[in-house]
């Protein structure tokens, strides 16, 4: 994959379609970008895409594979793979309603009964042992009863990580009047899918072939942090979720296609993620709130420390299509420095968590991201703006900018008021004639400017370093054979200029943004 910028979108957020969107894309940003991450694309009952019903199929309301195929040949698409769950919708989770536990999908799932079973980690046993393990289980899940109604104890609900705060375990009716609690990481639209099962596994594999016959070079592995659900752990990359990463990884590499988990959580896991066999490019989700901390605080002490510290194969998000995101920086930042910039967010706009505030007043909201544009946390500052840019696209990774953040969006309060959805203040829908007028806005201007050096100097596999005289500045460099490129981001005047030997006359230039 080439160290270029790429751009996150819905298949209908720049324009109404597909189509519309290769027009755009062809346009106005062709010299800026060589990737693209397309959200999901499929048949989908909500959560704009990630409540899936199949991997197999493009939604019609936004094209045909051949639409896929098509921009596949333009630019490096990225698609994602919803490991973790499937919509209620879906023909599997039907036909498991319609037939019950005689339904051949009965098994894709995860009710109350198996999660309980699943204590001790799986080794041969003795006869006693499993006696024994039988009379403890049996007695446990008669405790259990008595705490909830799904037949699992609150001790064992509190161990949980997840991003909503009440339990997993959602009740569905099935024809006939049993009722089943199963497992729902997300919105009871989303009935998590059960790994363990080969069906399971084999329908996984399924889509990454769908995906990649169709031009998909990168699978986003949505989610993928929550797959295996254990009694007594807290349900999040455990050790049995890296060894399935990796086997998703295998899978993805036969296919020759490149793999890309997505976890939210402390940045150990990013860490020990970027050194794994399998996997590709881990996410850098801790420089969205550091950059912001830097830039209210003209202070670079703290990213500094992370660039030292960071993997290198990292895709550089700062704006994505859930929020920003807050637990990725702990030990990064001290509790306070989290919460004095969280409420820097808020007051310039953001629409606070549950965790953070108590009531967001909004639904669909997650404990651990705050919904706002990246512009507006900046509090619609051109030249913080263009700062924070600067720092992510050099930086070594390879940048992503969100669509909303292509066009330096501001949040979307008319929609938030609409739908009562927090996520929905940062995903605005902008048609053709919308970004015929967000291209003319100087800041706008300045970011294409920024990112068309970005794409087209050829440095960015080089050798890197990063400096400053002080914290008040950054100093990025870049070195490769007789190219160099030295970045200065001076945080108290917010200015950034480059020094640099171009590449074509072997003469030095200086540029500012």
């Amino acid at each position: 994959m080439e160290n270029k910028i790429h751009i996150i979108t819905y298949a209908d957020s720049l324009g109404e379609d597909l189509k519309e969107l290769d027009l755009i894309l062809e346009k106005y940003f062709k010299n800026v970008i060589s990737g693209v991450h397309i959200l999901p694309f499929y048949p989908s009952s909500g959560d704009r895409g990630f409540a899936p019903l199949t991997h197999l199929e493009v939604d019609p309301k936004f094209g045909k594979w051949d639409d896929i195929k098509r921009l596949s040949k333009k630019y490096t698409l990225m698609a994602d793979i919803m490991v973790n769950h499937i919509s209620i919708e879906s023909e599997y989770f039907q036909d498991y309603i319609e037939k019950g536990k005689k339904s051949q999908y009965a098994d894709y799932f995860i009710t109350n009964d198996k999660f309980s079973r699943r204590i001790f980690p799986r080794r041969k046993r003795t006869p006693v042992i499993l006696d024994f393990i039988e009379k403890i289980t049996n007695t446990l899940r008669d405790i259990d009863k008595i705490f909830h109604s799904a037949g699992v104890s609150k001790v064992s609900l509190k161990k949980i990580y997840r991003p909503r705060a009440e339990s997993p375990f959602v009740p569905f009716i099935l024809k006939g009047g049993t009722v089943e609690y199963l497992w729902c990481t997300f919105t009871k639209e989303q009935a998590d899918l059960d790994v363990y099962n080969e069906d399971v596994k084999k329908l996984l594999e399924e889509y990454i072939v769908k995906l990649t016959q169709n031009g998909i070079k990168i699978i986003r592995l949505d989610a993928v942090g929550y797959l295996i659900k254990k009694r007594g752990t807290s349900s999040f990359m455990l050790p049995e979720t890296k060894d399935f990463i990796n086997w998703l990884g295998e899978i993805s590499r036969k296919n020759r296609v490149l793999a890309l988990p997505e976890i939210h959580n402390h940045y150990d896991y990013q860490i020990e993620l970027s050194r794994m066999k399998n996997v590709d490019y881990v996410y850098d989700f801790q420089i969205p709130l550091l950059v912001l901390y830097v830039i209210y605080n003209k202070n670079s002490a703290t990213i500094k420390k992370w660039l030292k510290i960071r993997p290198n194969n990292t895709i550089n998000a700062l704006d994505t299509h859930d929020g920003i995101p807050v637990v990725d920086v702990e030990d990064l930042l001290t509790e306070e420095q989290i919460a004095e910039t969280s409420k820097k967010i808020i007051f310039n706009g953001g629409n606070e968590t549950k965790r953070a505030s108590g009531n967001s007043g909004a639904q669909n909201v997650d404990t651990y991201q705050i919904n706002c544009t990246y512009y507006s946390a900046l509090g619609e500052n051109d030249d913080d703006y263009i700062v924070a840019r600067a720092i992510q696209f050099f930086i070594p990774g390879i940048p992503q900018v969100y669509y909303v953040g292509l066009l330096a969006g501001k949040n979307d309060a008319e929609k938030l008021r609409e739908t009562n959805i927090g996520r929905d203040i940062n995903r605005h829908n902008y048609t053709i004639k919308e970004i015929e007028y967000e291209m003319k806005r100087n800041v706008v201007k300045r970011l294409m400017k920024l990112m068309e050096f970005r794409n087209n100097y050829p440095i960015f596999d080089g050798k890197f370093s990063v400096g400053g005289s002080d914290d008040k500045n950054l100093i990025f460099r870049w070195r490769k054979d007789k190219l160099f490129l030295e970045v200065i981001v001076d945080l108290n005047k917010k200015r950034v200029s480059a020094h640099y030997l171009n590449a074509k006359t072997n003469k030095e230039k200086q540029i500012e943004f």
